[in-house]
């Protein structure tokens, strides 16, 4: 069954077309790459599938449902996490409160109880589950930590922590290794793989870095200037013409 997709979706800024009837396809449990040079259109892509910018003509469906009109918070809500290629996190707050927070928001959203005295202080389970997530992605040496005082790596590990926090069905990447150390890159590759494999959540994401992207995608699609060059397999992608030309170069029909 497909977890998401994308029907013949347009996107105009004034003029400029920035997509052009791109339709794609998630089935659940895949890893879902968008690969392309600057300017395809990719991060467009991502905002008109969550909801932070409306497409001008096409449909987006969310497990079954037609969430064109449907606000970010509200897909938020119904499962689409989300992060982002500079990491959005609470500067001033711990790790651990970053972290509680969003489970506090999930489960006041949800009508689920945050604890009687929530607002000055975590309820026991809510610490429970934040320590466990936390300890799951690594960051328990961490914990106590201010968010600003973070690597980038730990930054972008905690903005994981907070989406998986939501509980989503999908967890949307926009450019997850951007600005890494080849340890820290590998690092988040590994984690996106057990977030996959462990929590079982779909994951759609961009990326530049085609080792991580080969490594980690199931299915691969190509925009080049707001229009869909292919879609299909990493073999597919790796041997299409097409693709070559205007992303991969020449020298990856031998890789």
């Amino acid at each position: 069954m497909d977890i998401l997709r994308v029907e013949e979706v347009d996107k105009n800024y004034g003029a400029l077309e920035v997509l052009k009837q791109v339709s794609l396809s998630v089935p659940a449990g895949c890893i879902f790459a968008i690969i392309g040079p600057n300017g395809a259109g990719k991060t467009t892509l991502f905002k008109v599938m969550t909801g932070e910018s409306p497409c001008n003509a096409g449909n987006v469906f969310f497990q079954g449902e037609n969430v064109t009109r449907a606000p970010a918070h509200w897909r938020a809500r119904a499962g689409m996490g989300r992060t982002f290629q500079v990491a959005r996190v609470f500067n001033d707050f711990s790790v651990l409160e970053n972290v509680v927070a969003a489970i506090e928001a999930r489960r006041r959203y949800q009508h689920q109880p945050a604890g009687r005295f929530w607002a000055v202080e975590p309820a026991r389970e809510v610490l429970a589950e934040a320590h466990q997530l936390i300890a799951d992605i690594g960051l328990a040496t961490v914990i106590s930590h201010a968010a600003r005082f973070l690597s980038h790596g730990d930054r972008k590990r905690l903005e994981f922590v907070i989406a998986l926090a939501l509980k989503p069905r999908v967890l949307m990447l926009d450019e997850p290794t951007a600005g890494m150390s080849p340890a820290d890159r590998l690092g988040i590759a590994d984690l996106i793989l057990r977030i996959r494999d462990q929590m079982g959540v779909t994951v759609v994401m961009t990326e530049h870095d085609m080792d991580i992207v080969f490594r980690l995608a199931d299915r691969i699609m190509v925009l080049s200037y707001g229009e869909t060059v292919a879609c299909g397999g990493v073999a597919d992608i790796k041997g299409n013409p097409a693709v070559q030309e205007v992303y991969l170069g020449k020298e990856m029909n031998h890789a």
